[in-house]
């Protein structure tokens, strides 16, 4: 059963989610590789459905197991717990509110108001507002799960990280850029090895939704289906390295760029219990992040030009190759435009 935009209500109103003499309104919603996003309303209610493609929609070949969907689900409940418990203002999880063996799930529609963070930072709106609370919400996850048996259990299976994230990204990489391998596979075994939380796995300005409403802002949590039982350092070196990438590829906006990346850093340490190595672990993903998001099997779309992309890489590899590297020098290193050498 595959679902478009001519079949989805008739399913919806089969399975009881949507009421028989409703007239619905369907739009294909854009924006993701990994599912089939559709947006069905009527009259005062909207769902939006989810249903995961068996091969990713990008250039390269890239199967997922669409089982994935139902762990998404899963992590859904979870953020919304936390979402509810630590009443952190100005933050929304949609509800799940239908799932069945069909690999399909319904969950509460955002306003149509809303934008992602992605379109505003694109555009220049820069909000470390936004910023303080997307570091605040994460963190907050994460103490919340943290070394949780029950969880653990529940988002063990580590496939769905291995299939969207490590294979894709960091295999993929290490493979296309020998001369950072080593240092890119000892991230890879890191990141398996340290397991203590509940990560989102895309925690990305893409997965947030900017919804105003007067003087009120409301940041929507979206997109779970990569969320394990894994490294708190993904999620926040994910989050940073989008931020960074606009800060090169806008450099006459660097400035707002790394100064929403200051405010999500520290808010969340602000909340988040951290010791040890986090803060160089954390600048050694930025680095293979940076380097999956030009030559991985998902590079971001807006960066086009060559001079970027070389910029990008080299100071992907500096940030590799810099050994205890802390967090402020990596932002120095970016503020003032860097060597990238």
């Amino acid at each position: 059963m595959s679902l478009d935009a001519e079949t989805v209500t008739r399913y919806l109103q089969n399975e009881g989610v949507v009421p028989a003499d409703a007239v619905a309104r369907v739009d294909t919603l854009e924006g993701g590789v990994s599912n089939r996003v559709l947006r069905v309303d009527w009259g005062d209610d909207a769902v939006v459905v989810k249903q995961p493609f068996p091969n990713l929609d990008v250039d390269d070949d890239w199967p997922a197991d669409v089982e994935r969907v139902h762990n998404e689900a899963a992590a859904a409940r979870v953020f919304g717990d936390v979402a509810a418990e630590f009443d952190i203002e100005g933050v929304a999880v949609p509800d799940v509110l239908f799932e069945d063996d069909e690999h399909v799930i319904a969950i509460e529609a955002a306003p149509r108001t809303a934008w992602t963070w992605k379109t505003d930072l694109l555009d220049g709106t820069v909000s470390e507002s936004a910023a303080a609370t997307i570091g605040t919400f994460l963190a907050a996850t994460h103490e919340f799960a943290v070394d949780d048996s029950s969880l653990e259990e529940t988002f063990e299976s580590y496939g769905p990280f291995e299939q969207l994230r490590l294979e894709p990204y960091h295999e993929t990489v290490a493979k296309r850029h020998p001369d950072v391998a080593a240092q890119i596979r000892a991230e890879i075994r890191r990141l398996r090895e340290s397991r203590s939380t509940l990560v989102h796995g895309d925690y990305s300005p893409k997965n947030v939704l900017v919804d105003r409403t007067g003087a009120k802002t409301t940041l929507w949590f979206l997109d779970f289906e990569v969320a394990h039982w894994g490294d708190r350092v993904f999620d926040i070196a994910f989050m940073l390295n989008h931020l960074f990438i606009k800060a090169v590829f806008r450099p006459e906006l660097r400035d707002k760029y790394v100064s929403a990346a200051e405010s999500v850093w520290t808010n969340y340490q602000e909340t988040a219990t951290v010791e040890g190595s986090f803060e160089s672990d954390v600048v050694s993903e930025i680095g293979v992040l940076m380097l999956a998001r030009v030559d991985g099997k998902s590079p971001v779309e807006y960066v086009q030009q060559a001079e970027t992309k070389d910029k990008l890489r080299s100071l992907g590899k500096r940030a590799l190759r810099a050994e205890g590297a802390t967090f402020e020098e990596f932002i120095e290193t970016v503020r003032s435009g860097g060597e990238y050498q």
